[in-house]
């Protein structure tokens, strides 16, 4: 093999979801099949040439809700930029809405704020010699935990928007990567898993090397967490693992309370993702690309889903929680996120015809991905979800999606990490791309935006962590781009006037 090719290998193992011991024959007969592999994947961004379908989405509440909390009628138009903020001033002052003279409603502060959401690399925080796989703010936004491929978890100070490095935790029991952190609701812990059969739980500033071994006692021998979380009450901690297998551990009594198998079929499938609805219900989602709704007080020996929901074409890499117990996002490597509507699932029995969907053998960590995904010409039987937006890259890693937070943006976005280095912010209320940020040379993993403050915190595989913020020339440019573009396309003077002529004459 050339040295290209080795590179190649070298990158491979590794991929964090990459058992080498299992499948490292398999990568060799591709690359000899193939001759070599891309190393990098491209850094273009995909190209989308069907308009976001809103129809089933204008119709339900969370469309209404987000655009009522982000300073817009439920009932208007779809929401435009062009508004008058001297008019808000204005009105302010002149007492005109429910708030006193002299003050702003909570709705107008988001809708001000949302024209100021980041939209460009302002700095880096941090330069690694490994790759970045996590980032994650605490509720508060006064906590930044960052970990990286070389086993180290690091806390940052945020409170200010200074980010200085307040504690550094060497993780153990690592093997190949930390593969992901969760902070608890109290502020206090965060949990990490890596590939091994324990999770693991520190203190969040407290510097020692005091770490708690969860044990978890699979039966598989390469057993690793994939997503873990933390309940809302932060009594449990929920892991989705690579053998079709969720585990609960109980913190009150320090022992792992529950295992449920995920899948009716005996072979393994990764449990990509785990989430908390509430403290009774969570969601899990894998390989084979449905999501599954679980009950905490249903969880006898062989426990079955509340509910299924269907509609992705390939497996799921991130869930995250709305938090209103009604609504969650999915991010794909169907190249796709979906919204849905935990009230409206997908039929029971569509769960043994998702399989004859996935019509591609493709490798979402090496191959290039399928064309179809971008623009695919039908949706998948039984599909529920309400909302899908495209034209983010999901390549190499389980790359996260999440909501913006309530209190800046009322949730209006989405954002995500993307395989050509940018962070993706799409508009919910249009379906379209808002920013797509640059600033990473690599696959970002995660993403994290401050609960109070319009700052994004990319991770990314380049081994770099970046601070996002407004940019005002950034702004001001894309503006008059779009300006331009609406000139363009206005016909000329002379056009219109002949055109005028022509109906009259056909009148």
């Amino acid at each position: 093999m050339d040295d290209d090719s080795d590179g190649v290998l070298m990158e491979l193992l590794e991929n964090e979801d990459y058992d080498y011991q299992e499948h490292l024959v398999n990568v060799l007969q591709r690359m000899v099949s193939r001759g070599t592999l891309a190393r990098y994947c491209s850094m273009k961004m995909p190209v989308i040439r069907k308009r976001p379908d809103l129809s089933v989405f204008r119709n339900t509440d969370l469309y209404k809700e987000i655009k009522y909390l982000s300073g817009h009628a439920p009932d208007s138009e779809p929401p435009s930029d062009q508004w008058s903020l001297q008019k808000i001033l204005q009105d302010r002052e002149n007492g005109i809405g429910r708030k006193p003279a002299g003050t702003l409603s909570e709705n107008q502060y988001r809708k001000i704020a949302n024209q100021y959401i980041p939209n460009k690399k302002s700095q880096r925080l941090m330069s690694l010699e490994s790759k970045v796989f996590c980032g994650t703010f605490n509720k508060s936004g006064s906590r930044l935990i960052t970990a990286s491929q070389d086993h180290v978890i690091r806390v940052f100070d945020s409170s200010k928007g200074t980010y200085h490095r307040v504690n550094r935790i060497q993780a153990v029991n690592v093997s190949w990567c930390i593969l992901d952190v969760d902070i608890s609701p109290d502020e206090e812990y965060f949990v990490y898993s890596t590939w091994s059969e324990y999770l693991h739980v520190c203190r969040v500033d407290e510097r020692t090397d005091n770490i708690q071994w969860l044990q978890l006692n699979p039966e598989h021998s390469r057993s690793c967490v994939f997503s873990v979380r933390f309940s809302p009450c932060g009594n449990y901690i929920l892991g989705g693992a690579n053998d079709a297998c969720m585990y609960i551990y109980d913190r009150t009594t320090n022992a792992r309370t529950t295992k449920i198998k995920v899948t009716n079929t005996d072979e393994f499938v990764d449990i990509n993702a785990v989430c908390y609805v509430d403290n009774n219900l969570f969601v899990s989602g894998c390989d084979d690309g449905i999501i599954k709704l679980w009950d905490s007080r249903c969880l006898a020996d062989g426990a079955e889903p509340a509910q299924i929901f269907v509609g992705h074409f390939d497996g799921i890499t991130y869930i995250d929680s709305r938090n209103d117990g009604n609504y969650i996002l999915s991010n794909s490597k169907d190249q796709s996120i979906k919204i849905w509507d935990l009230r409206r699932a997908s039929p029971m029995d569509k769960e043994q015809s998702v399989r004859n969907e996935f019509i591609y053998n493709w490798d979402y960590r090496w191959d290039n991905v399928p064309r179809d995904f971008y623009n695919p010409q039908k949706t998948m039987d039984g599909d529920s979800s309400v909302m899908t937006f495209r034209g983010h890259r999901v390549t190499k890693s389980l790359i996260r999606a999440k909501f913006s937070p309530m209190e800046q943006t009322g949730q209006r976005y989405i954002y995500t990490g993307c395989g050509s280095g940018r962070v993706i912010i799409y508009d919910v209320l249009t379906g379209h791309i808002k920013e797509a940020i640059e600033g990473h040379k690599d696959i970002v993993r995660d993403a994290a935006w401050h609960p109070v403050r319009s700052e994004i915190i990319s991770s990314s595989w380049d081994t770099h962590v970046n601070l996002s913020t407004y940019n005002r020339t950034i702004s001001q440019k894309r503006r008059n781009s779009l300006d331009r573009q609406d000139e363009e396309q206005q016909p000329l003077r002379r056009s219109r006037r002949i055109a005028m002529q022509r109906n009259n004459v056909v009148d």
